[in-house]
């Protein structure tokens, strides 16, 4: 019985900081995958004004899945011309304040980046 009590807390504490990591993982997955998104629907988009709302669109869908905070897309499309490269950074936080017992910050900030190639065929100047 006294094993128990000793071992008890120490198989709590590290449960929770399992719990805490799998949380971060899937939240920096969370934010890589809004971020390739953002990307990618700006790629494929006929203009830049277009691009930056598609992946702004596309950037915000993703990441309600996940248990990120304060997210932030920066979109650069360059000269959106042919054989141009459009680039999203993204970055969100995460909030561990749950975990306190753990030696983990409150808030955790995650970054992210993506390029994505324009699609050829859209970058095409039309025929006379």
């Amino acid at each position: 019985m006294v094993e128990l009590a000793l071992c008890a807390p120490v198989v709590a504490l590290l449960a929770l900081g399992a719990a805490a990591v799998a949380q971060v993982a899937d939240a920096r997955a969370g934010l890589d995958a809004a971020t390739q998104a953002a990307a990618a629907a700006a790629a494929r988009s006929a203009d830049p004004s277009g691009a930056q709302e598609a992946a702004q669109a596309q950037f915000d869908a993703v990441v309600a899945a996940y248990p990120l905070n304060d997210c932030t897309l920066r979109l650069d499309v360059g000269t959106f011309g042919r054989n141009a490269v459009v680039h999203a950074a993204s970055s969100g936080s995460i909030d561990l304040a749950w975990a306190s017992l753990l030696p983990f910050p409150a808030q955790l900030r995650l970054e992210a980046s993506s390029a994505a190639d324009l699609e050829p065929y859209r970058t095409r100047a039309p025929s006379p």
